[in-house]
């Protein structure tokens, strides 16, 4: 008999200036993946890598064309990321919020119900896993 081996668990960063949310959101998504948490942006590539992240999510109620570069950015550098922006509201820029929702790979507005959360945290992970199977297939 051959025991099937567990899947590892995916690995969440998530990024909020409220320490409590984040550690609420850490809480509840934390029995099926593995779950950091930050306040800030600093050395976030570092971090990316270091934690072998396979979702950023990502509060950007303050977004600006920094953040717009700075994803951009991650995606060049980090190809197999998938991005979710939380929001509560967007800057009052079109652009901006426009061009986000384009480079985010979903977007969730908050309040939020964790179902909501979980559910777009599990389809985002598993369209990823999909395609990197079909990646490494061709290979």
């Amino acid at each position: 008999m051959n025991p099937k081996k567990p899947s590892a668990k995916k690995n969440i960063l998530v990024i909020d200036a409220d320490e409590e949310f984040s550690r609420d959101v850490r809480l509840y998504l934390e029995e099926n993946y593995h779950v950091t948490t930050r306040q800030g942006l600093e050395f976030l590539d570092y971090t990316i890598i270091l934690k072998k992240t396979d979702l950023l999510i990502l509060e950007a109620d303050y977004a600006d064309h920094t953040l717009l570069k700075l994803i951009e950015q991650l995606k060049q550098n980090h190809p197999t990321i998938k991005i979710l922006i939380m929001y509560t509201y967007f800057h009052s820029d079109t652009l901006v919020e426009k061009a986000l929702v384009n480079d985010a790979d979903d977007v969730i507005a908050k309040p939020f119900d964790v179902v909501m959360l979980k559910n777009k945290v599990d389809q985002l992970l598993s369209q990823a896993a999909v395609k990197q199977r079909s990646s490494l297939s061709r290979h």
